[in-house]
């Protein structure tokens, strides 16, 4: 799909940008929700259930557990260019920057989430954001960089299993380094 002619051009952009705006929106949402969440107990319990669900998710990543994580596996709606080359894919973009639209093979997302959610500030929140949306957009303009051949796909599933775990132990670090600070 986004390897047609319809994504190149300012489609491309207008989906990318939509991917960073999603993604802000969701990390405020979090910080907003986080400050209610928070005041019912003390920053202590949240560090600590903060710790147990990342350790969670650290070990589903690496194929340790199996559990079902929520997520939305649906595919591009036939209507995303009725609003025009520009505003379909931003529209389409903010709704899978916001993870509303979208099937996540991941599930360190979902650890970001909570740490937002659990313990961010506002600067840590807008980094989140800005992070999660510029990785997505990130991975759509490598994949439409190599013309529609398999070659993106290829790489990925040759080097997941050893990208998954570079990835949890960096996560890993970031979140003990959190925890501890």
């Amino acid at each position: 799909m986004l390897n047609s002619p319809v994504w190149r051009g300012p489609a491309r952009y207008a989906f990318c940008g939509g991917l960073l705006l999603g993604a802000l929106g969701t990390a405020f949402v979090l910080l907003v929700a986080g400050s209610l969440v928070r005041l019912a107990a003390p920053p202590v319990v949240w560090r600590w259930a903060l710790a147990g669900a990342v350790a969670l998710l650290a070990l589903r990543e690496l194929g340790v557990l199996r559990f079902w994580l929520p997520q939305n596996p649906r595919l591009v709606p036939e209507y995303v260019h009725r609003h025009g080359p520009v505003f379909g894919p931003l529209q389409f973009g903010f709704e899978i920057g916001t993870s509303v639209r979208t099937y996540t093979p991941s599930a360190l997302p979902h650890a970001t989430a909570l740490m937002i959610l659990l313990l961010a500030d506002p600067l840590a929140a807008l980094a989140a954001g800005a992070g999660f949306g510029l990785g997505r957009a990130l991975m759509t303009v490598g994949n439409l960089s190599f013309s529609g051949d398999n070659s993106w796909d290829d790489a990925w599933i040759a080097g997941e299993r050893w990208i998954r775990r570079i990835l949890v132990v960096a996560f890993a670090v970031a979140t003990t380094a959190v925890l501890l600070r």
